[in-house]
């Protein structure tokens, strides 16, 4: 029997074999931005991370969004500065979008939870989407624009190609990029290795899984990452508040940097979020003790999850910092 909210849609899946026959335009500088969860606080302290950039003398980086960027923004003001905003820049779904715009039967949040997960989050989590998609319908235009978005882009920055997901190259909701299922540092999986040969990229840029990490794998001599940015718009480390997102670059950040390397000219970071603490008040007027996202996130909002910046850096190559 199948339980709602750890099953994926056959809609969800993805045929790898069609990733690298995408075009993949060339960028300066891109923030990858996972998880936002509809903290439009982390919003606005996204861009002004880009307005530092420029203020450095360096070209503002585009913005893209790699899917749920919707989850605790269930009034009407908070989805619609959530959705237009993201909607101006790239973007691609993820589960939650997908069954905000077409509800799959039986799908619940769509998340594909795997039995790691307990079971009360994963029936909080289809509480959350029930919730939300009632907030959404008075917003038709908002979703049928949801609705058209990609479920992967490939972008191409310092000559390196770039594959953005938000679960894995076979699905939507996937979780074999998750941490949990990633292999030791300095191993590689058949799997892996097809992947990345399939898309013809050297980078995958994912989320979905919430906590972020940033592994290299040497495929025939040739360097590849899997960066997973965790959740922009929640705390990602034990004590640390801030949400993170990844940058990729050919130049080096002027923003502060958690973690990073480098593929020839192309920098990859994990940067900080760090967001305005009046988010607390709106999450607790918006999801008040009881209510399933208050018992789900609450405790990581004020502590952070079991999960440290050590924790995340899975590199064998030159790592740039982790502070």
């Amino acid at each position: 029997m199948t339980i709602e909210g750890r099953s994926c849609p056959l809609s969800y899946r993805i045929d790898p074999r069609q990733l690298g026959q995408g075009p993949a335009p060339v960028r300066e500088s891109v923030y990858i931005i996972g998880g936002l969860y509809g903290n439009w606080t982390a919003l606005t302290a996204i861009e002004a991370l880009q307005q530092q950039e420029v203020a450095a003398g360096l070209v503002e980086p585009g913005l893209v969004f790699n899917g749920d960027f919707n989850w605790f923004n269930v009034d009407n003001s908070s989805f619609r500065l959530i959705n237009e905003t993201v909607l101006a820049h790239n973007a691609i779904q993820g589960n939650v979008e997908a069954e905000l715009c077409a509800p799959s039967a039986g799908a619940g949040c769509g998340c594909g939870y795997p039995e790691w997960v307990d079971g009360e989050t994963v029936t909080r989590s289809n509480a959350i989407m029930t919730r939300l998609q009632q907030a959404s319908v008075d917003h038709g235009d908002m979703l049928g624009r949801l609705k058209q978005l990609p479920r992967q882009l490939a972008l191409t920055v310092a000559g390196h190609r770039v594959q953005v997901l938000h679960g894995d190259p076979e699905s939507l909701s996937g979780w074999q990029l998750a941490l949990e299922a990633m292999p030791e540092p300095g191993q590689l999986t058949d799997r892996l290795a097809d992947w990345f040969g399939l898309a013809g990229a050297r980078i995958f840029a994912c989320s979905h899984t919430c906590l972020p990490y940033m592994q290299d794998f040497d495929i025939n001599g040739v360097r590849h990452l899997v960066v997973n940015n965790g959740a922009a718009g929640m705390p990602n480390f034990r004590g640390d508040r801030r949400g993170v997102l990844t940058r990729l670059s050919s130049r080096p950040s002027p923003v502060p940097v958690l973690y990073g390397t480098r593929l020839g000219a192309l920098y990859c970071d994990a940067i900080p979020i760090d967001w305005d603490e009046q988010w607390d008040d709106w999450f607790a007027s918006h999801w008040p003790p009881g209510s399933p996202a208050w018992a789900s996130y609450r405790e990581r909002f004020i502590r952070g999850p079991e999960h440290r910046p050590e924790d995340a850096v899975r590199l064998t190559g030159a790592l740039n910092c982790c502070l």
